[in-house]
């Protein structure tokens, strides 16, 4: 498909898209409970309800739960828990609950400094033997939270003062505060059946119905800035053209989209928006299976995709072209990095020199709308090099099995993970890892990643990890696709939106909004 053809379908895909489905003591991102927020909001509102269209269902409010500290989700798991640890710009991570968070010169022991006089909801101290309690009962394999295996990294805990804990671990990690962003640092007892949710966030649980709705009010005995808003009522709306529309008809005042044509026609509807570059679409090569172990393969399934116009065509311009490993808003970001450029002809080059002149394999994606359409023009870019692929779409269950399993050839995968570099290089790229779906292994990636990793020397780290990215583009386990704008859309009603658009997380807290009406 040339590229004029593709920027003709944008036209065509817009509307597809429009009506299809898919550090300081600010609580978490946002204007700053008391203050004004974004310009033109005027000053805070308190009181009145605030209304949250969810994009996907729940199964419990636990901090062990995957879903509720998703990024969407994160919305309402900053009302019932404050996190030790928050996302700040460019992929920094400033202290919330936690006053301080400190390591030895070798990253191996880290010294946690809680706030004081800050409770649980049922009137228990949050201190540091609840934190060390914590990260014990979501480690355990019951608890079944995907952060055990950050929780596996800790060789030791210590409670070594009422508000102090000091972690031991097994390796030197000085990212190791990032761990703590989410599930580990959003401090909670464990759920029971009068109780579904225990934590020291500025709300508390009036109602539930797992997978449905939920009903929060303000924590009258929160230890710091009150939310804006009384109460905010969760709604689960996992069409995102219904979801839009309820924004649109004043049914709900804030939904998370994923959605580009939404994002195009904000403006147009009056809707407000809060967004930045929360996911990263790519492609996985599984590097044990024929014949995508062999470099040149994968290096022409690179050079045969044209990334600016797959962007323009499945994301109409509303996102931007990933170059690696390194989000363009990441700390460790230093200049856009040398990724191979469109070229059909070099793709059959390397193709013919593998003895693959006629390559075919299956691509497994998702039915969403916008993975199948990016299927379908990865589809037609390939072709024009002389590769023949067959889409094949799988339910959300069976993908996650053949992504674990690594029972695929090749497979698309959009993800936030890329948010976190830190996690990012260790998780996907080192040998051993459980997400290291591509099955690769590179021992100068390895090393780098290791060096950087064990460095807090933020310099020497982001050497270390932009020569690891090197090697992952270069070796081409993956090829990166784009970066998308994901986020908050909003009525005119809404006030309090944050900033985003430096986010590598989107982490918003519902307190620091309000309805002015």
């Amino acid at each position: 498909m040339k590229r004029h053809q593709l920027l003709a379908a944008a036209a065509l895909v817009a509307a597809v898209t429009l009506t299809a489905c898919s550090a300081s003591d600010a609580p978490v991102s946002g204007g700053g409970a008391g203050g004004a927020g974004a310009a033109g909001d005027g000053p805070a509102v308190d009181g009145g309800t605030l209304k949250i269209g969810l994009d996907r269902p729940f199964a419990k409010l636990d901090p062990a739960d995957s879903t509720l500290t998703s990024m969407p989700l994160m919305v309402l798991a900053n009302a019932l828990y404050d996190p030790l640890m928050v996302n700040g710009d460019n992929g920094t991570v400033q202290p919330y609950l936690a006053k301080s968070f400190t390591p030895n010169a070798d990253a191996t022991v880290w010294t946690l400094d809680l706030r004081e006089g800050v409770a649980f909801s049922d009137g228990k101290p949050l201190d540091a033997q609840a934190v060390a309690a914590h990260v014990a009962r979501l480690a355990k394999p019951e608890s079944k939270c995907p952060c055990a295996g950050d929780a596996a990294a800790i060789g030791g805990t210590a409670v070594t003062g009422p508000t102090t804990v000091t972690f031991t671990l097994k390796a030197p990690d000085a990212a190791f505060p990032n761990l703590f962003t989410r599930s580990l640092g959003y401090i909670s007892e464990a759920p029971n059946g009068s109780s579904p949710a225990v934590g020291s966030g500025p709300y508390t649980v009036e109602s539930v119905q797992p997978g449905v709705s939920v009903t929060v009010t303000r924590n009258p005995a929160y230890w710091g800035a009150k939310g804006h808003a009384d109460k905010i009522v969760y709604r689960v709306l996992p069409d995102a053209d219904s979801r839009y529309q309820s924004l649109r008809a004043g049914d709900t005042d804030l939904i998370w989209t994923e959605t580009p044509g939404q994002l195009k026609q904000a403006a147009a509807d009056g809707v407000r928006t809060a967004t930045g570059p929360g996911s990263t679409s790519t492609v996985l090569f599984n590097t044990k299976s024929a014949p995508f172990d062999d470099v040149r393969v994968r290096q022409a399934v690179q050079y045969a995709i044209d990334r600016e116009a797959l962007e323009k065509v499945v994301f109409l311009g509303q996102g931007a072209v990933s170059d690696g490993p390194i989000n363009s808003r990441s700390q460790y970001r230093s200049a856009a990095a040398a990724y191979p450029a469109h070229d059909a002809a070099k793709a059959r080059a390397l193709l013919a020199e593998a003895g693959h002149p006629d390559l075919a394999f299956d691509y497994l994606t998702d039915s969403r709308p916008e993975s199948l359409q990016r299927a379908t023009v990865l589809q037609q870019m390939l072709g024009e090099a002389g590769i023949k692929t067959t889409i094949k779409p799988l339910d959300a269950t069976s993908l996650g099995t053949a992504l674990f399993q690594r029972n695929f050839q090749v497979m698309d995968f959009v993800t936030s993970i890329f948010g976190d570099t830190d996690a990012a290089l260790n998780s996907l790229y080192v040998p051993n890892s459980a997400y290291n779906f591509m099955n690769w292994s590179d021992p100068d990636a390895s090393k780098a990643i290791a060096a950087g990793r064990a460095s807090t020397d933020l310099a020497k780290r982001s050497a270390e990890y932009r020569q690891a990215a090197q090697r992952i583009v270069g070796e081409a386990p993956m090829a990166f696709l784009t970066e998308n704008t994901v986020g908050f859309l909003a009525t005119a009603d809404v006030g309090g939106l944050p900033d985003l658009s430096k986010r590598t997380v989107l982490s918003v807290s519902p307190a620091t909004l309000w309805v002015k009406r």
